[in-house]
């Protein structure tokens, strides 16, 4: 095969393939020995149909499948012999299809953006401070509060009662900002119990005290993702001291109903109903569960720690239609948590045009430390397996709640997708790599941790 490599701007690459005359040929003719047997022409029986015949119904420029498959095989050994390693998906320029004929070389072009030479350092034996896992008895008994309210029964109270934390209300609320209605932040009859935080930090607090058929206001500060608006979503960029000013709403509240909710006795029953034999078996299951929770926050912090410092040691950039790429997953992953509220696209607030624009930043962040993670699975030979694959394929059916093979089916038709899951599930499964690697020194919630040396 004939080709050669063109340097265009930054990371971008062009390969010019030839494919040989007598290739094409071959593969022309055998596709209408194919076709011969598979097109009904009136008049002529499955096999028997003139060449010329045949080329007129079906012209060979109309072959997009086999030229496709052809184009492709040549663009991988063109890729073997160059050594060049590609990111994102490639552009392949068609245009020589038109004029082709079937003993003629056929031309194409590919453009790509290739993976920019990086090297990790001292990524072995990373020092870290990792807090003791320890479950608190009063955290084990706010989990059984938990569980037991399951069980429980409701008591409405009578008027003149002031509403306590742990009672269980059904109000009317309307919020408005600046004096402007809030989008998404009114309800009629919404039930809610006090306590449980569900609410917008500062709102369930001042509930407290307030009497049944009382009106009044509630003043609180949104968080910054409220109704999912992306002019609201910002993300940490290093060096960055810049605040954003608070979002303050008022909301008008009405209490129409107040309930109390009465504890069972915790007793063996009740632990058989949750799947265990004995209250003591359910203790143990929940404090096991809780000391895995805890374990998991904090080796998530210190792998965030680890892939920041990637980030901050990489010596380039990644390409543009990388992090691109990265922008589509981010908007489309917005509006699949849009869907899955139950909230209309239009309604949300959410506005494609403003995002490309606001998590730009943090898609080069991202990808940056894709990048590294990658150098660092080929420095160590971590490579993905297929049952890697198929236990992504099952995570994803379980959370969207979609069959195995639709999922696989629909990553593997479209390649920006499976780069995308690949991507991801390499990274993690070289992060943890790292992770197993590190020198971890343990200290006690409520201690400092000792100073690095």
């Amino acid at each position: 095969m004939e080709f050669d490599v063109e340097e265009l701007e930054g990371l971008k690459r062009k390969i010019n393939i030839t494919i040989p005359e007598d290739v094409v040929s071959k593969r022309v003719k055998d596709a209408y020995k194919v076709l011969n047997k598979q097109v009904k022409i009136p008049g002529f029986r499955p096999g028997k149909i003139p060449q010329q015949i045949l080329e007129k119904q079906v012209p060979m420029q109309s072959m997009t499948e086999m030229f496709q498959e052809l184009m492709q095989e040549y663009y991988e050994e063109a890729l073997h012999k160059s050594g060049l390693k590609p990111m994102g998906q490639p552009e392949i320029d068609h245009s020589g299809m038109q004029d082709m004929k079937r003993d003629e070389p056929l031309k194409f072009a590919v453009i790509l953006d290739i993976k920019p030479e990086l090297k990790v350092k001292d990524y072995k034996g990373l020092k870290f401070k990792k807090k003791e896992a320890v479950v608190k008895e009063e955290d084990v008994e706010e989990t059984l509060t938990k569980v037991l309210s399951r069980q429980g029964s409701l008591e409405d109270m009578p008027a003149g009662y002031a509403v306590q934390d742990g009672d269980i209300l059904t109000l009317d609320f309307k919020g408005t900002m600046n004096g402007e209605p809030l989008e998404n932040g009114s309800a009629k009859d919404h039930e809610m119990r006090v306590g449980e935080k569900k609410m917008i930090p500062g709102f369930e607090d001042q509930l407290i005290g307030h009497v049944q058929d009382e009106e009044f206001e509630v003043k609180a500060v949104l968080p910054a993702d409220w109704n999912q608006k992306m002019r609201r979503i910002s993300f940490p960029i290093p060096g960055a001291d810049e605040k954003q000013a608070d979002d303050r709403a008022i909301f008008k509240v009405k209490i129409k109903k107040i309930r109390k909710l009465h504890l069972p006795e915790l007793t063996d029953e009740i632990a058989q109903r949750e799947g265990f034999d004995t209250v003591l078996e359910l203790r143990r299951a929940i404090k096991i569960d809780l000391q895995n929770h805890k374990e998991q926050h904090e080796e998530l912090r210190i792998k965030e720690d680890i892939f920041n410092m990637l980030v901050k040691d990489a010596e380039a950039d990644p390409p543009e239609s990388v992090i691109e790429r990265e922008l589509k997953f981010m908007i489309e992953g917005m509006k699949f948590q849009i869907a899955q509220s139950g909230m209309k696209l239009e309604d949300s607030g959410f506005e494609p045009e403003k995002a490309i624009k606001e998590w730009r930043e943090k898609a080069i962040f991202n990808t940056t430390g894709y990048m590294m993670l990658e150098s660092v699975a080929a420095a160590e030979n971590i490579h993905l397996t297929q049952q890697d694959m198929e236990g992504e394929y099952e995570l994803l059916a379980k959370q969207t709640k979609q069959k195995v093979e639709d999922i696989q089916k629909r990553i593997m038709s479209n390649p920006d997708s499976l780069s995308q899951t690949t991507t991801k599930l390499l990274g993690q499964k070289t992060m943890n790599f790292i992770y197993s690697n590190c020198e971890i020194e343990y200290y006690k919630e409520g201690e400092e941790p000792a100073k690095e040396s």
